[in-house]
């Protein structure tokens, strides 16, 4: 999967790949319980999604829906059925990326128009689809993480400073300063 880790456009997506990676352990994908809100690094819970994945039939289903990502949009679709949601019948192709995830249970990196619903505007964002699997071989969860490059949220996303030695003690540090700034205050 280096080739797939040196095809993300930004540094703070290629951080937020090597958190994942980390999850795997001596097993091909991490799971669902891995993910610890508190040990995600500082920054990204608002631009995440948790995404359920329903199989026979297959459907998606929103578990989690960051902060950001619900401003961006315009509205709250925890707890929504993909096919509930009129988005997706106007773009099938994202139904399609979310497919080949759970298929391939490989991740997936991409440059999207993200449109808020109720104000109408448009802007790009890189999306990054991540396999989550509960017994190692069927994907029932996916992690997305968006990067908003233009828009209100546009931001970049949070890397760890300095010079490091390995993606694991950068997120470590990342994790602990802001604890430790957290704890200053």
């Amino acid at each position: 999967m280096s080739d797939f880790r040196q095809s993300l456009s930004d540094a703070g997506l290629v951080c937020f790949y090597d958190y994942w990676a980390s999850l795997c352990d001596d097993r091909s994908l991490p799971a669902r319980k891995d993910i610890d809100p508190l040990e995600v690094p500082s920054g990204y819970l608002p631009n995440l999604m948790l995404i359920d994945v329903l199989h026979e039939p297959r459907r998606y289903r929103y578990r989690l829906v960051g902060t950001n990502v619900v401003g961006a949009t315009g509205t709250d679709r925890t707890g929504r059925f993909f096919d509930e949601v009129p988005f997706f019948r106007t773009y099938p192709a994202v139904i399609q990326q979310y497919e080949t995830v759970v298929e391939t249970r490989q991740p997936l990196y991409s440059l999207e128009p993200f449109t808020n619903l109720a104000t109408g505007s448009t802007y790009e964002v890189d999306r990054l689809l991540l396999p989550l699997s509960t017994d190692g071989r069927l994907v029932d969860t996916v992690l997305v993480l968006f990067q908003f490059n233009t828009g209100p949220y546009a931001k970049r996303l949070p890397i760890a400073s300095g010079k490091v030695v390995s993606p694991l003690l950068s997120l470590s540090l990342t994790h602990r300063s802001a604890r430790e700034a957290r704890e200053d205050t």
